[in-house]
């Protein structure tokens, strides 16, 4: 099982390394909960029964004055452990963004880009800034996952997410991975279109805007698209993600176990689309956790 989309801002040995982080956690990121050790972080996965995550930062630097954990950061910890893979976060309106993901994809390693609109407060059609970094993960041949939909965080804007705005960045990059965290939820229909209409778009699951992530991800995913929807047309462009630590990864292997979907179609979300996603960017360890 490849979990596509989880931040370790959490783990109690980033913290030490960098003293900000937790405070810039609560108080950015809004999420108050107390950083565990990499070791228990790791037995969570276990639980999950995920055998890799890939592990991502938020470069927040123009908006908050901040970075939700550093590019080297996320590089140290794929040297601790195989298990994870690594994406980079740059700041779009630092002028040097495209030199500093170049250097985290082509010496850390890292591969792909993760961009939060939302929290990093920049406007995703700005060809100016935007633009020169979507061009270089072409080029790279590395995805994008956007954050998109709804933001849980107390500075998030959640209508510079809307997947709607991607499209014009769709068709100006046909070659680019562009994976939709939640399915883009509340702005379900238009994340679907996209889906529908072009092939280089995923949808990732993360789901959860009221009770348990099993009835978030049970409304959008079997009332609001619906099953054979999922099965005819997007069985290799969904993956999983949790968003951990936003949700314990464990609840949303669940809430996908629970729909009771077509085995096929649960392994190709809860593994084989992710696999062969960042196959395609560059090696991906094929070592299965036990």
């Amino acid at each position: 099982m490849i979990d596509i989309h989880s931040h370790p801002m959490h783990i109690k040995e980033l913290v030490d390394q960098d003293p900000d982080l937790g405070r810039y956690v609560k108080s950015v990121y809004g999420v108050q909960s107390h950083p565990h050790s990499l070791e228990s972080h790791i037995y969570q996965l276990d639980v999950a029964g995920i055998d890799q995550a890939v592990i991502m930062p938020i470069d927040c630097t123009t908006a908050h004055g901040c970075t939700l954990v550093k590019n080297e950061q996320i590089a140290w910890l794929m040297e601790e452990n195989p298990r994870f893979i690594g994406f980079a976060s740059i700041d779009p309106r630092n002028p040097g963004a495209t030199r500093q993901l170049e250097k985290a994809v082509k010496e850390y390693g890292l591969r792909g880009l993760k961009l939060d609109p939302s929290l990093q407060q920049f406007n995703v059609q700005d060809e100016d800034h935007a633009y020169p970094v979507y061009q270089l993960c072409s080029e790279l041949n590395i995805p994008i996952l956007f954050h998109s939909g709804m933001s849980w965080s107390p500075l998030g804007l959640a209508d510079l997410s809307n997947p709607i705005k991607f499209e014009k960045i769709i068709q100006a990059f046909p070659n680019l991975k562009i994976i939709i965290s939640q399915f883009g939820w509340p702005w379900v229909n238009e994340a679907f279109m996209l889906a529908i209409k072009y092939k280089n778009v995923f949808l990732e699951t993360s789901i959860l805007f009221s009770g348990t992530p099993s009835d978030s991800v049970r409304q959008v995913l079997e009332q609001q698209i619906g099953i054979e929807n999922l099965s005819r047309s997007l069985a290799g462009q969904i993956v999983f993600g949790s968003n951990t630590p936003r949700v314990d990864p464990k609840r949303l292997v669940w809430a996908i176990k629970d729909l009771g979907l077509d085995p096929a179609l649960e392994k190709k979300i809860l593994h084989s689309n992710a696999e062969t996603l960042l196959t395609q960017t560059g090696r991906v360890k094929h070592e299965v956790h036990t």
